[in-house]
């Protein structure tokens, strides 16, 4: 990882900055990719943006159907119940990816990981566990794995936020208010927001994301 499927948009200047965006269960690099030229930034920012592909794998809520997926769910409710070592192996796939920016000269800091569903919670454990300072953590309608959590906080001024759909019955608004809530406690800088939406992405969110992402990117 990055494999053949992983889209990668590079700016029209060499790349000082990065964004790693994880798609969701069972979707691809090319369900995000087009959001690229939504994103406007000042001529001092060189975002390079990179869109992996996850597995095709056998997914046990699904009687073993395969699809493109970060790791099996072996149950979904309340919380999920996951294969702990499949999101062992992405996470250091994606960090080696992390690794591969920095040599090529784009700082720690100028480094955003962000995650949809699924590849949210990827995000999560990726960008809370990676032992360098990074530029921010984007959490999108998804949810916190207990064991994703370190217990001694790696990222002490990472900033994280979480948006989160309402009417999402796919990962339900409680679980992106757990997670909040879980980050708080161990001295997170979090923001949670919440959206008229059901499990997608709205123009609105869009909007909010480039700014926070102008933000950290400054």
């Amino acid at each position: 990882m990055p494999n053949s499927a992983t889209i990668t948009i590079e700016p029209p200047h060499p790349a000082t900055h990065c964004l790693i965006w994880l798609h969701g269960l069972g979707a691809g690099p090319e369900d995000f990719a087009p959001l690229a030229k939504h994103f406007k930034f000042s001529e001092s920012i060189a975002l390079r943006y990179i869109f992996p592909a996850a597995p095709l794998r056998p997914l046990t809520v699904h009687q073993g159907y395969q699809l493109s997926a970060w790791y099996d769910i072996l149950a979904m409710q309340p919380q999920r119940i996951i294969n702990q070592q499949h999101l062992q192996e992405v996470s250091q796939q994606l960090q080696l990816l992390i690794e591969q920016q920095m040599n090529q000269g784009i700082a720690s800091q100028n480094i955003v990981i962000a995650g949809f569903s699924q590849g949210g919670a990827v995000a999560y454990q990726l960008a809370l566990n990676f032992p360098q300072a990074l530029g921010g953590l984007l959490c999108m309608s998804t949810y916190l794995l207990p064991a994703s959590l370190p217990s001694t906080q790696q990222q002490t001024n990472l900033d994280i936020l979480i948006q989160h759909g309402r009417q999402d019955d796919v990962v339900v608004p409680a679980l992106g208010e757990q997670a909040h809530q879980q980050l708080l406690q161990q001295q997170y800088n979090a923001t949670l927001e919440y959206y008229e939406m059901a499990h997608s992405v709205s123009p609105s969110q869009i909007k909010a994301i480039n700014q926070w992402l102008t933000q950290r990117l400054q």
